[in-house]
C-alpha cells in the first residue's frame, strides 16, 4: 500500500472522526452530558490527532492536542460542562474541520490562535476545580519521581510534551533514587504494569499522556522499572526502557484503566496483577498490512486485596460484533455496478432474441432474469448510504450563519437513516448548502421582527428526507416570511428577465429566483446577494436528475422539496412505441394504463383533451408531440394512455402507440456523453442494441401544461 493510499485512508476515517465527535457534542448540547457521550468526543479527537502526528501535519496536531487536552479534563470533570463551554467545542470542531481540509490541501490553514487561546484558557479558569488524586497513606514511600506521576495534565498544555532534557532528567532521577519494595506501599486493590514499546511515540502517541491519565484515575506509581536503560551512547530514542507498576483502588474498574490505552494496540504492554511480570523491553516489529492488537493477560487478584468484579475472573469472549463493515474503493463499486449494467443489458438482448423459443427457455429467462435481479439491487444496496452524514454538516453551516447574521435558528430534522446512492449524496451537499443559507439569510426573519409578528425570537429550519415511488424527496423548509412575491417580480422586470405586463402564476413567479444572476439582497454580504446560489441550485438538481418544487406562504415560510432519483445506474421502466420512436417511461411516475373509448375523452379548447379516470379529470398529453415522432397515432381512442404521477404538476395521461415492455433499464447519463436536453432524464440500450431515450415524466408534464411548446426532445438530442 502506497503513502498515498494510506493518506487517503486517514482522511475518510478523519471524516467519521468528525461526525462522530459532532454527534456527540450535539448530544451534549441537548442534554445529554453522560461519561460515554464525552469519551465518544475525546476518541474521535484523539484519533485525528495520532494520524496527524503519523503525516506530519503540525498544524493540525497542534490544534488537535489543545483540543484534546480541554477534553480530558472535561472528561476527568475538572472542567464542568455549560452550554458555553459547549459553544467553544463546537467551534474548535469546525476550526479542527477546517484544518483537515488544509491538511487534504483543499483549504488554507486556518487562523486558529484566538481559539487556542480561548481553549487554555478554558482549561486553566477551571484549573482549581480538578478534582486531586488520592493522596498515599503516611507510612508510604514517595513515588519514584518521573513525570507520569508528579505532572498533571493542565502542565502539560503549556509544555512541550517532547522536551528532550525534561525527559532525559526523568530518566536519570528514576534510575539515581531508590526502588520502594512492594510491600512498603500501602495494601493497593490491584496492581497494572504498563511499559511503552519501541514506536510508541508514531502516529502522535504519547505515552507520558497515557501515564498522566493513570494518574488522573488515582494511581499511584509504586515502581520504576529502570533495568533495561542502555548507556546514553547506545540509548535508541525511539525504545521504551522504562517500566512502571501503578496501584490502583478498588472502586476503579480495570475497564476505565484499558480504556485509557485503548487506541495504542501493540505498542505499549500492559500486565495486571501483582504476581504478572513487568512487561518486556521490545523492538519494533517489522511492519505488517494489519496489526493486530494485543491481549493482555486477565486480571487477577492480589492476595489479601478486595477483590473486584473487574480482576475477580477474565471476561468471557465477546460475541461477534454486528453490523461489521470494510472500507472499499469508490472506484471498485463502479465497476461492479457497469459489470451489473452490461449484464442487465445482455440478459434483455438474450431474452429479445429467444422469445417464443418455448416455454422451458421462457423459464430459464425468468430464472435469470431474478437472479439478475438479486445482484442488481445487492450491488445497489452496497453504494447506499444514509443521509444523514449529510445532514451533520448543516449545524455547522447554522453556527456560522448565526455569527455572520445574527439569526438563531433551531433545527429539526427527521428521515435522517433514508438511504440514497453514494454519487447522489456527495453531489447533494453543495445544492443543500445553499438552500440553507437562502433560508437564513432571506426567509427567517430578524428577531425584532419575529417578536413584533407574533413569532418566537428563534426561527425554525426543518429537514426531513422520506421514499416515495422509487424517488427520494428531501424538503428544507423555515418558518420565515415567505417569499415577497412582489418584491420578486419587480426585480425580475428591473433585470429583463420578464416584460412589465407579464402575467403569471404565483408559482411561476416563486421559480424566478432560480434564474441566473437572480437576487433580491438590498446589499452583498458573505452569504448573500451575488445571484449565483439558487441558479446553482437547480442545475445541480437538474444534473442529478431530479427537479425541485417551491411551496411558499406569506408570513408562514417557505418549504423547499427535491425529489431525486435513488440511484443513477439502473432503474425500471415501460418501453413505449410513439410513432418510429421508443422510448422509456420510468415506473416510478406510472400509476396504471388504459385504453379508453372515444366518448371517455373530452375536448378542452382547440388543442386539449382531459379524460375522466374514476371521476377526476386529467389531462391528455400526446407524448409523440413533446418527442417530434413521425407517423404516431394522435387519436387517444385510437392508442394506449399511460396515467403518470408527477411532483408538482399533479397527475396527466401520455399518450402513445402501444407498450412493449416492462423491464430494468441502464441508465446512460447525456451529460457525460452528449449534453443535457431538457425533458429527458438519461438514454438507455433496448435489447435490440437500439438506444432509447428515457423521459423525465415531471419535467414534460410541467411544460406541456404551463402552455411552453417547447422544441421536439429528439431535436434536441440530434
Amino acid at each position: 500500500m502506497t503513502s498515498e493510499e494510506i493518506q487517503a485512508i486517514f482522511f475518510a476515517e478523519c471524516e467519521e472522526s468528525l461526525a462522530a465527535a459532532e454527534s456527540g457534542l450535539a448530544a451534549c448540547k441537548a442534554g445529554t452530558q453522560d461519561s460515554d457521550t464525552v469519551n465518544a468526543v475525546f476518541r474521535a479527537v484523539h484519533s485525528i490527532k495520532g494520524g496527524a502526528g503519523a503525516f506530519g501535519y503540525v498544524a493540525l496536531q497542534a490544534f488537535t492536542h489543545t483540543f484534546e487536552t480541554l477534553l480530558s479534563d472535561v472528561r476527568e470533570g475538572a472542567v464542568p460542562i455549560t452550554e458555553p463551554l459547549v459553544d467553544l467545542l463546537l467551534r474548535a470542531l469546525d476550526t479542527l474541520s477546517d484544518h483537515v481540509g488544509a491538511a487534504r490541501g483543499l483549504a488554507e490553514v486556518p487562523d486558529d490562535v484566538g481559539l487556542l487561546a480561548e481553549l487554555t484558557a478554558a482549561q486553566a479558569a477551571n484549573a482549581g476545580a480538578a478534582p486531586s488524586p488520592a493522596p498515599a497513606a503516611p507510612a508510604a514511600p514517595e513515588p519514584v519521581a518521573t513525570a507520569p506521576a508528579t505532572t498533571s495534565a493542565d502542565e502539560d498544555t503549556g509544555g512541550d510534551p517532547f522536551d528532550l532534557d525534561a525527559m532525559l532528567d526523568d530518566i536519570t532521577g528514576a534510575m539515581d533514587a531508590p526502588k520502594p519494595a512492594l510491600d512498603a506501599a500501602p495494601a493497593p486493590a490491584w496492581l497494572l504494569k504498563v511499559r511503552p514499546h519501541a514506536g510508541a511515540m508514531r502516529n502522535g502517541g504519547e505515552p507520558l499522556l497515557l501515564l498522566r491519565e493513570l494518574a488522573a484515575l488515582g494511581a499511584r506509581c509504586i515502581e520504576c522499572d529502570c533495568g533495561a536503560v542502555p548507556p546514553l551512547d547506545t540509548l535508541d530514542p525511539g525504545t521504551g526502557y522504562l517500566g512502571w507498576a501503578f496501584a490502583l483502588d478498588a472502586d476503579v474498574s480495570e475497564a476505565s484503566a484499558r480504556d485509557i490505552f485503548e487506541f495504542v494496540g501493540d505498542d505499549c504492554g500492559l500486565a495486571i496483577g501483582s504476581d504478572a511480570p513487568m512487561p518486556a523491553v521490545r523492538p519494533a516489529p517489522p511492519p505488517t498490512p494489519v496489526a493486530a492488537p494485543a491481549a493482555p493477560a486477565p486480571a487477577a487478584a492480589q492476595p489479601g486485596a478486595a477483590p473486584t468484579p473487574a480482576a475477580a475472573a477474565p471476561a468471557p469472549p465477546a460475541p461477534p460484533a454486528l453490523g461489521q463493515s470494510i472500507r472499499i474503493e469508490l472506484g471498485k463499486l463502479d465497476k461492479l455496478i457497469d459489470a451489473v449494467g452490461e449484464l442487465v443489458i445482455a440478459q434483455a438482448m438474450m431474452a429479445q432474441r429467444l422469445a417464443g423459443d418455448g416455454l422451458a427457455v421462457k423459464e430459464e429467462l425468468t430464472i435469470l432474469e431474478g437472479l439478475t435481479r438479486d445482484i442488481q439491487e445487492s450491488a445497489m444496496s452496497i453504494r447506499a448510504q444514509p443521509i444523514g452524514s449529510v445532514f451533520s454538516r448543516v449545524p455547522r453551516i447554522l453556527r456560522e450563519l448565526t455569527t455572520s447574521t445574527g439569526k438563531h435558528v433551531r433545527l429539526e430534522v427527521s428521515g435522517e437513516s433514508t438511504e440514497l446512492d453514494k454519487t447522489v449524496i456527495e453531489r447533494l451537499g453543495e445544492p443543500l448548502t445553499h438552500l440553507i443559507r437562502n433560508a437564513v439569510d432571506h426567509g427567517i426573519e430578524s428577531a425584532e421582527a419575529r417578536i413584533a409578528s407574533g413569532k418566537p425570537a428563534e426561527g425554525t429550519l426543518t429537514l426531513s428526507a422520506e421514499h416515495r415511488s422509487g424517488r427520494i424527496l428531501i424538503r428544507i423548509g423555515d418558518d420565515g416570511a415567505g417569499i415577497n412575491r412582489e418584491r420578486v417580480f419587480a426585480k425580475a422586470v428591473e433585470k429583463g428577465l420578464i416584460a412589465p405586463d407579464a402575467q403569471l402564476s404565483k408559482e411561476e413567479i416563486d421559480h424566478l429566483i432560480f434564474a441566473p444572476g437572480f437576487s433580491t439582497a438590498a446589499t452583498i454580504t458573505n452569504v448573500s446577494g451575488r445571484g449565483v446560489g439558487m441558479d446553482v441550485v437547480r442545475q445541480n438538481v437538474k444534473e442529478l436528475g431530479g427537479r425541485i418544487t417551491i411551496d411558499s406562504e406569506p408570513g408562514s415560510g417557505t418549504t423547499f422539496t427535491l425529489t431525486l432519483p435513488l440511484t443513477l445506474a439502473i432503474s425500471d421502466g415501460m418501453v413505449v412505441n410513439v410513432g418510429d420512436q421508443t422510448l422509456v417511461v420510468p415506473l416510478a411516475n406510472v400509476v396504471e394504463s388504459l385504453r379508453p373509448t372515444q366518448t371517455e375523452v373530452q375536448g378542452l379548447g382547440a388543442h386539449r383533451a382531459m379524460i375522466n379516470v374514476r371521476g377526476k379529470f386529467i389531462p391528455v398529453l400526446p407524448l409523440h408531440a413533446a418527442v417530434g415522432a413521425q407517423g404516431a397515432i394522435e387519436q387517444a381512442h385510437e392508442g394506449v394512455l399511460i396515467v403518470v404521477e408527477t411532483e408538482g404538476a399533479g397527475r396527466a395521461a401520455l399518450l402513445v402507440d402501444a407498450i412493449c415492455d416492462q423491464r430494468q433499464v441502464v441508465i446512460k447519463s447525456l451529460d457525460t456523453h452528449y449534453r443535457s436536453v431538457e425533458g429527458v432524464s438519461g438514454a438507455t440500450i433496448l435489447g435490440d442494441g437500439m438506444v432509447a431515450l428515457i423521459v423525465d415524466v415531471d419535467s414534460l408534464v410541467a411544460r406541456s401544461l404551463s402552455g411552453q411548446s417547447p422544441s421536439p426532445l429528439l431535436a434536441e438530442a440530434a
